[in-house]
């Protein structure tokens, strides 16, 4: 073997490997969200993903269904803006060691609400 044959080989290994590192699923995730001064709700998410960019519909029982406008994911964090009927809120989630998308959600009035996103199970 050559070694370009052996470079192509090795890079053939490691660019996929690469490329899923940065990858994220899409399907129905489950997860909560705690909003100001309440107490915590269980939600689902309906995740698409198109390359670096997220459609994202947050299922919020009672409170309602909201579609998220700027939804993005890269270096292992996942943004996105939603109107909740009342103030614009942009939520930053950022993966942590158990694989769950965790942080704040901070509305444009100053409010601050806490938020995880929990991918599908692999099967």
């Amino acid at each position: 073997m050559t070694s370009k044959t052996v470079a192509l080989l090795l890079l053939g290994l490691v660019v996929p490997g690469l490329c899923s590192a940065q990858s994220i699923k899409p399907g129905k995730w489950t997860g909560s969200v705690v909003p100001p001064e309440q107490d915590e709700v269980a939600v689902t998410f309906d995740v698409l993903v198109f390359g670096d960019s997220l459609g994202v519909v947050i299922h919020a029982g009672e409170h309602g269904d909201f579609t998220v406008t700027a939804g993005h994911y890269a270096d292992k964090t996942i943004s996105f803006t939603f109107v909740p009927g009342g103030p614009t809120v942009r939520c930053v989630l950022k993966e942590n060691a158990e694989s769950v998308y965790a942080g704040d959600c901070l509305g444009d009035d100053g409010s601050l609400a806490t938020m995880k996103m929990v991918p599908p199970k692999e099967m």
